[in-house]
């Protein structure tokens, strides 16, 4: 994956950015958005290569300590978390609509955790928990990574990029 932008300091390590500070006090966030979807209906289900980006998504963050995957109520976005799905991380739906009552949650857990969302709402709570401003994403932007690192109570922002799978090179 590449990245795209940074905010804040520290250092890049197995391809995961970390803060410098004790890793006890450090929580990490991932928010994405879901994969690509099949087509344009109200509820639609990932397409082979919205399949083949949520795989590729899961590869990335295996070995990160990620008891918690959060989706919304949609099709997609649960596709996507149960990608990563495997012993010792659990699925939770939360409400789209009421991100600030998700950021508060997530502020007060010292639990890393996954976040699927959509183009609207993943930038909307990466800025609603750091106070940083993300970058926004359009509509076919898939495979944006927002890594949120709390280091006590600093919020560090940095954007990751995904390699997009051979399935989806048009």
């Amino acid at each position: 994956f590449q990245m795209a932008r940074t905010i804040g300091a520290g250092l890049m390590l197995s391809g995961l950015w970390v803060p410098t500070t004790q890793a006890a006090d450090i929580q990490q966030l991932y928010l994405v958005r879901h994969a690509e979807k099949a087509d344009l209906s109200k509820d639609p289900v990932l397409s082979a290569c919205g399949e083949a980006q949520a795989k590729a998504l899961a590869t990335l963050l295996q070995d990160v300590n990620l008891p918690l995957l959060y989706h919304s109520g949609y099709q997609r976005t649960q596709q996507t978390a149960a990608a990563s799905l495997k012993a010792g991380r659990q699925l939770q739906q939360y409400d789209a609509k009421d991100l600030p009552a998700l950021a508060a949650q997530l502020r007060k857990s010292t639990n890393n955790a996954l976040v699927v969302g959509h183009s609207n709402t993943t930038p909307q709570l990466a800025t609603l928990l750091s106070q940083l401003a993300a970058p926004a994403l359009q509509e076919d932007d898939y495979g944006r990574i927002y890594q949120l690192i709390r280091a006590g109570e600093q919020w560090s922002l940095q954007i990751l990029q995904l390699p997009v799978p051979a399935l989806c090179q048009r």
